[in-house]
């Protein structure tokens, strides 16, 4: 008798009873018994259902019961957690019990107005609920160390991937964070230097080799007679035990002295080594002074340490009156030294280059790389410009003959080119211009008066010597004996580079090593986008693609998904603490694209911060690779754009706060459903937009004398700004445009608004480097709303941060019944001692600690959640106690304290932007971004107006919905009315097209910016993209504009607006052939069949002529060969797109090169040819299948969402005409679908 699970052995068995029907309470009943045929006959039984299926008996079909049906609805909701993420009743902040299907896999964006729930449901339930299960899945004891969160109000989430949210916090605060260390580049980088760099003397700059033991000894011998020294060799000692065996193993060969960690010791004393510490020992193999007689002694002492020490020795200087820890020593090697000063060098790991330990950094700056000083900015005229252009603002005048030939003889003494620009210039050549060239004499001879010199005796001599101190000793010496100077430098004193490490953060020897001609200091300088085309010069050997090949690869990928994501312009030495929130968001996008993982659901928030509409296509391909690797997007974000490149759409709404909270409309977001309750399709689909001003404020007569009065910058230095002029009208709105990166932080934010604050108001700021500053007079007060954070204090909210609680405060101790009590302001505080609830200490609630579970927060049972004394609370204005105007709408407090002008004046401001719904007292963390913004914005905007105030808006879009971008453009111009300036830092087009005047900063980022492109209205500028000028400078904000404002702008127009990607080497021999073959590749294409009489012409005398065949898919990425020289109106990006996804589709080695015009494509062992695509026609890429009718699904063609049109022929063969004229239609699952649908039908047929 055998009880058994396994069928294998149940349906051998002779006799079987099957108990159930079910387990528990449900069973204890025989179902069936008998022979296992016979059992599997039995209906009801579980056990006879597995033998009938094993035996391959079909089941007979019998009415489900209940159990079955319940069952069966697991299983399906189960099949439909495979295809989607299923929350049910999410009640989190404001949401009303939503009930939403995420796609997975697919890129979903929530969208909706500020305060609608978006955030609430992404982030603090989504991505919370993963939080929580995966700090579950920890043992209790991890748990207590991870922050835990609490458990989301939500009845149900089904499907959930691996969670990780990219918000827009900070990267943090250390100043030892780089970009480079928090993409992890730098790690590959350091130990790319250890392993291949080469070794430099930090004071010759020559590479160090090898030395011998006769150079070591004629060193040593050159000290002053008579220095009294130790000949020591280092060892590595074993703690403990071990190291008495070392004592006895020296003591038995006839040492006497042992050093450690400083201090000389008898071996027969020498004390056991602590294995709880680290130990330096050194073998002290002779005691010697300096005297030729002993020359031979000291020469056997040194052979006989440098044997001991395997080739290192160290030498300790006896100094009588100085502690022996505190001796100099120096160490000698026969591994590597100086060939011209003699200095010797250990060998350097990648620890060394590690500017976060001991081992690495420099002992001044200890890996921080900066000190107090002058700035070095405010030293050069332009980091574009060379030496000999000027560069230099402390060089004598460049125009004056005399300063030339100092310079030729300066550049050829110290070997700095004087004719590339200063940026381009090593650290070191930097810190020789810095610091000078100590007490050298610098001799400037007759051949330095011309450029180019030619060797003569004549041009020999010498004209006159002069010494180079260099430019901080320079600026020191004259501040000493110029009193009034040292007052003019203040404001130029700032953080600047080390004077020791001059900013590489590493101790010398490491800050020396070169490879390929840099050191690591000049990598990590450089831009990324510079960086990039830098690494493609490296050419690795076979020894170092053995060594460095997965380092150089990994480096490379790692800048590429940067730029991809529009952060060009850094350099992997920027401190991660500068990094605005869109920018430290990005970096950990790329880093997420870096990892390759699949499975995983990313929720973003407005990943679109802080970027130009240039980059929004990079960004959106960053994150459609992110979701093409297997992953499930969730995106909270208003741009345009990125919802029009969704998958899925949830349209939150219908308003904000308790009026939101429930999902309105979803669907594709061409597909949106309801249509007429989407408060976002309207935007999407062109129905609704942001009306353009019909009248704007004119600022300039059409002969250019200007109509209001200006505010003028004149030189303006700061950061990457290269002497900037800038006009800006009074009584205007402003906006302020250009690329992330190009300079426009740095003039308004860096050098305006610290100038004027610094005049107006006394503030104690330091203002960015400029000439002039004119127009003063004409306002009498600045106001500036930035990017800081509100704070997550939960005792701020709305009230406290724009002051209006203080004056509510005022009124209620006013009240007869509060003086009668003896109250004041002070009692009507939650924040202080006296009239708040003791238990809670004003909060309302209560933390109660659970130690390895999440804290849980109650209502206070002492004064109900009400935060005051119950005597507090009976003091009433018009029937509302303290606590009742805190639960109050603004809105509605707006209605009660109308009688009170200040009140009023900042509750209608805040009702102004659009936060009528937010109660007064609501905690400042539970504040989504937009509303947070609109708060700050609110508390600014309230204060007292001149009617000549100048108010500075550093993005004020950030989280607001397009509704609520028209209340705040509103009141933006209600404050022009007044007769103030308004100037917006923005990137929204919608902010831009409204505006009266633009400064378009560019054209570029970093240092391919920092200059003003244009100046004008927003009409003007879009004019300027078809400015057909030669050599006019391209605005990158021009093209998108002109879109906005109804214009058509060609896409090649488009294109010159993108960012530059880095050039990829060709061999030279591809160059040759594509010279050669330039001119017929510039020909208008033939037609059909001259293409093939040429094709086969040419195939008979040399095919490696054509360039088409010679570079393959390449050529036809290029914009070459087009009719007339013509430039595409689409993407030339696309071709090569569609390329890879047809022969990704039709197998490898299935494209056919054979014409200039076309790509044939035709699948392994196929006679017939399957696809062509035409990549040569300007106005579409064209691509055209054949195969049988029955291969083409119309339904399926026309849900493409672009051009496509079935040709039949006389015969059975049916043609398929697509054309492609963007990006995401090479991205589209559906054409990938459509297309390997076909192929397999045709091939079938």
């Amino acid at each position: 008798m055998i009880v058994e699970h396994n069928i294998d052995v149940i349906k051998t068995a002779d006799w079987v009873i099957d108990l159930g029907p079910e387990g528990g309470a449900g069973g204890g009943l025989v179902v069936a018994e008998g022979r296992p045929v016979d059992v599997a006959k039995v209906n009801g039984s579980y056990t006879g259902a597995a033998i009938a299926k094993s035996l391959g008996m079909k089941p007979r079909k019998t009415a489900a019961k209940a159990s079955e049906k319940i069952l069966s609805s697991i299983i399906t909701t189960t099949a439909n957690t495979n295809t989607h993420v299923l929350v049910e009743g999410a009640t989190e902040h404001n949401l009303k019990s939503v009930d939403v299907e995420i796609p997975r896999d697919a890129m979903t964006v929530f969208c909706g107005p500020s305060g609608s729930g978006k955030s609430s449901l992404a982030m603090d339930t989504i991505y919370a609920e993963g939080q929580r299960r995966y700090v579950e899945s920890l043992s209790s004891y991890a748990r207590q160390f991870i922050g835990q969160v609490q458990k989301p109000k939500v009845e149900r989430i089904e499907g959930l991937s691996p969670a990780v949210a990219l918000e827009q916090k900070n990267l943090g605060h250390s100043p030892r964070s780089t970009v480079g260390t928090v993409t992890e580049i730098y790690d590959y980088l350091r130990i790319l230097m250890a392993r291949l760099g080469t070794m430099h003397c930090p004071d010759c700059q020559v590479p160090v080799g090898t030395q011998t033991p006769d150079q070591i000894v004629d060193k040593i011998m050159a000290l002053p007679e008579g220095t009294r020294a130790m000949l020591m060799a280092p060892i590595e000692v074993q703690s403990g035990p071990a190291s008495e065996d070392t004592w006895q193993s020296l003591r038995s060969t006839g040492y006497q002295r042992v050093r450690i960690d400083g201090v000389t010791t008898a071996l027969d004393t020498a004390p056991m080594l602590d294995p709880r510490q680290r130990h330096e020992v050194q073998v002290v193999v002779d005691r010697i002074v300096v005297q030729e007689s002993d020359r031979s002694r000291i020469s056997d002492s040194i052979e006989q340490a440098l044997s001991l020490g395997v080739g290192v020795l160290e030498v300790g200087f006896a100094e009588a009156d100085v502690e022996e820890k505190l001796w100099k020593v120096v160490t000698h090697s026969q591994h590597l030294v100086c060939g011209e000063c003699g200095r010797s060098f250990n060998n350097l790991t990648p620890h060394h280059f590690s500017f976060n330990s001991a081992v690495g950094w420099c002992p001044q700056c200890e890996g921080l790389g900066t000190q107090t000083g002058t700035n070095p900015a405010a030293l050069i005229a332009s980091p574009t410009a060379t030496l000999l252009e000027g560069a230099s603002l402390l060089w004598p005048s460049v125009d004056k003959s005399v300063s030339q030939w100092m310079m030729r003889a300066f550049s050829r003494q110290t070997r700095i080119p004087i004719d590339v620009p200063f940026e381009s210039l090593t650290v070191s050549q930097r810190r020789i211009l810095f610091h000078g060239t100590g007490e050298r004499w610098i001799e400037v001879r007759e051949g330095d008066r011309e450029a180019d010199t030619k060797t003569s005796p004549k041009q020999d001599v010498v004209v006159f010597r002069y010494q180079f101190k260099g430019f901080y000793p320079a600026l020191a010496e004259a501040a000493r004996l110029t009193p009034g100077l040292r007052g003019k430098l203040e404001q130029f004193v700032d953080e600047i580079d080390c004077s020791a490490c001059d900013g590489s953060r590493l101790q010398e020897d490491a800050a020396a090593v070169r490879w390929r001609g840099h050191t690591i200091a000049d990598i990590v300088h450089m831009p990324l986008i510079r960086l990039a085309e830098h690494i493609t010069t490296w050419k690795l050997d076979k020894r170092e693609r053995k060594i460095a090949g997965e380092l150089v690869r990994e480096i490379t990928s790692r800048i590429h998904f940067l730029l991809d994501v529009g952060l060009d312009y850094l350099t992997l030495h920027r401190g991660a603490a500068t990094l605005s929130g869109g920018e430290a968001q990005r970096i950990r996008l790329a880093a997420q694209l870096g990892s390759g993982l699949c499975g995983v659901l990313y929720v973003l928030d407005e990943p679109t911060i802080g970027l130009h509409p240039r980059d929004n296509q990079r960004l959106i391909g960053a994150l459609h690779r992110l979701r093409d690797l297997g992953n499930t997007l969730l995106v909270v974000e208003h741009d345009h754009d990125v919802i029009a490149s969704s998958d899925y759409l949830a349209d939150f709404g219908p308003r904000a706060g308790r009026y939101g909270g429930r999902i309105v409309a979803r669907g594709e977001p061409t597909k949106v459903l309801p249509v007429d309750q989407s408060v976002t399709a309207g935007y999407i689909n062109g129905t609704k937009s942001i009306a353009i001003p019909e009248h704007r404020r004119p600022a300039f007569s059409a002969n250019g004398s200007p109509y209001v009065q200006l505010l003028k910058v004149t030189g303006a230095r700061e950061n990457n700004l290269s002497g900037v002029d800038m006009q800006l009208p009074l009584g205007v709105l402003t906006a302020i445009t250009g690329p992330s990166g190009s300079g426009k932080s740095s003039l308004i934010e860096g050098v305006l608004y610290p100038a004027l604050a610094r005049r107006l108001h006394r503030a104690r700021v330091r203002p960015g480097r400029y000439e002039k500053l004119e127009g003063v007079r004409f306002i009498d007060k600045v106001i500036q709303v930035d990017q800081s954070p509100l704070g997550n204090s939960p005792t701020s909210n709305p009230a406290t941060y724009t002051g209006v609680f203080d004056l509510i405060r005022q009124v209620f101790a006013e009240l007869p019944e509060a003086v009668e009590r003896r109250f004041t302001a002070r009692t009507f505080s939650f924040n202080v001692a006296g009239g708040r609830c003791d238990t809670c200490e004003g909060s309302g609630q209560l933390k109660i600690e659970m130690h390895f579970l999440p804290d849980v927060w109650v209502p206070c049972e002492e004064c109900d959640s009400r935060r005051y004394h119950p005597d507090v609370l009976e003091v009433k204005y018009h029937g509302a106690s303290i606590a009742d105007v805190l639960e109050m709408q603004c809105g509605e407090a707006l209605e009660l304290f109308a009688e009170h002008d200040k009140i009023a004046r900042i509750l209608q401001t805040i009702c102004d932007v659009g936060l009528e719904y937010v109660t007064l007292g609501q905690s400042a963390p539970t504040l989504s971004g937009g509303e947070a913004q609109r708060v700050k914005l609110a508390a600014e905007l309230a204060r007292p107006m001149t009617g000549r105030t100048l108010y500075i808006l550093d993005e004020p879009t950030t989280g607001l919905h397009f509704d609520d971008i028209e209340k705040l453009l509103g009141v933006l111009q209600r404050l022009v009315e007044m007769g103030n300036t308004v100037v917006v830092i923005e990137h929204n087009l919608d902010v831009i097209k409204c505006a009266d005047w633009i400064i378009d900063m560019g054209p570029g980022a970093g240092v391919d910016g920092g200059k003003i492109v244009f100046e004008g209205t927003p009409e003007a500028l879009a004019a300027t993209c078809t400015n057909k000028k030669r050599g006019a400078v391209v605005s990158s904000t021009a093209p998108f504009l002109a879109e906005v404002l109804g214009q058509k702008v060609p896409a090649s127009v488009k294109r010159k607006a993108l960012p530059k990607t880095p050039k990829k080497t060709t061999t030279k021999k591809k160059t040759t052939a594509k010279k050669k073959a330039s001119k017929p590749a510039a020909a208008e294409p033939a037609t059909n069949g001259e293409l093939q009489s040429d094709q086969a012409s040419a195939a008979e005398t040399n095919d490696s002529v054509h360039p088409w065949k010679v570079l393959g898919r390449r050529w036809h990425s290029l914009g070459k060969g087009f009719p007339a020289d013509t430039e595409p109106e689409w993407p030339i990006e696309l071709a090569d797109m569609i390329l890879k996804l047809l022969e990704n589709v039709a197998g490898d080695n299935s494209l056919r090169f054979d014409a200039p015009d076309r790509v044939v494509v035709r699948p392994q062992g196929q006679q017939k040819n399957w696809a062509e695509v035409e990549t040569k026609t300007p106005e579409s890429l064209k691509v055209t299948l054949a195969g049988p009718h029955e291969a083409v699904d119309v339904e399926q063609l026309s849900k493409l969402g672009f051009n496509g049109a079935v040709q039949p022929a006389e015969t059975e063969q049916a043609e398929v005409t697509l054309r492609l004229t963007e990006l995401k239609h090479a991205r589209s699952r559906k054409l990938k679908t459509f297309l390997k649908q076909h192929l397999q039908r045709t091939i079938e047929t």
